[in-house]
């Protein structure tokens, strides 16, 4: 399970086309890199399981606005794991079929779960802001697929929980995901919550803001992903990454 923002990014990008200040008193730095490098190593533990959940789907491109609720098991195969809860599957209309069909083309899946495989990243982020219940830390995308020194990750970690409670992905600059595309503002974060028990963190939504231009017209796209019923299954890895 890898989680790349850059490529959820660039689903975006495709669909259309188709800090807080620190506090007087602030906790060391080594503490809290501690809990950060923490917090990601439990995200790894877990990285071996497979999740099956239920995800609200909004998109809004320009002022056309598509919605509709899936759930998602990877225990399932092929078509099957994204099942359409409303409306009927046989009542989609064109936006909400085309949303399914990228859906099931396997750009999202069960990827976004887990906060894993942010250990490179945070060897090199760097403490933008700090108080006594959270540590915002800025890493630069290290990213084969992304551009060089475009885009930047705000880690904000929740000290009391021991958790990454949200990522942001942010654009310094322009850039060009494609020969026919230049993206001029994107923001995606992802929120997550509290662990339960000795569990991971597990997302509660992802929200993406991406305008430009594309085929040499101006687009601006919002993306919302709510996230419930999540549950832990047991698949191997070979197996949820058929299909």
């Amino acid at each position: 399970m890898n989680f790349s923002f850059f490529r959820a990014a660039a689903a975006v990008c495709a669909f259309t086309l188709l800090l807080s200040p620190a506090s007087a008193e602030t906790a060391p730095e080594g503490t809290s890199l501690t809990l950060l490098t923490q917090a990601a190593q439990k995200a790894e533990d877990f990285a071996h399981y497979r999740y099956a959940y239920t995800v609200e789907h909004w998109t809004r491109n320009g002022e056309n606005e598509t919605t509709l609720t899936l759930r998602f098991d990877p225990r399932l195969e092929g078509d099957a794991r994204w099942q359409v809860l409303t409306p009927a599957e046989e009542a989609l209309n064109k936006p909400q079929q085309k949303a399914l069909k990228q859906l099931r083309k396997g750009e999202m899946e069960d990827s976004p779960i887990l906060y894993d495989s942010l250990d490179d990243m945070i060897g090199d982020a760097e403490l933008v802001s700090e108080s006594e219940t959270e540590a915002v830390y800025v890493a630069q995308l290290d990213d084969d697929d992304a551009p060089k020194d475009a885009l930047e990750v705000f880690i904000t970690l929740n000290k009391p929980g021991a958790y990454i409670s949200s990522i942001e992905l942010k654009s310094k600059k322009p850039f060009k995901p494609a020969p026919v595309a230049k993206v001029k503002k994107l923001v995606q974060t992802q929120r997550f919550a509290a662990p339960e028990g000795d569990g991971p963190a597990l997302i509660v939504t992802s929200e993406a803001h991406i305008e430009g231009e594309a085929m040499f017209k101006s687009f601006s796209t919002d993306t919302r992903q709510t996230f419930s019923g999540i549950e832990q299954v047991e698949v191997a890895v070979e197996e949820s990454d058929e299909g």
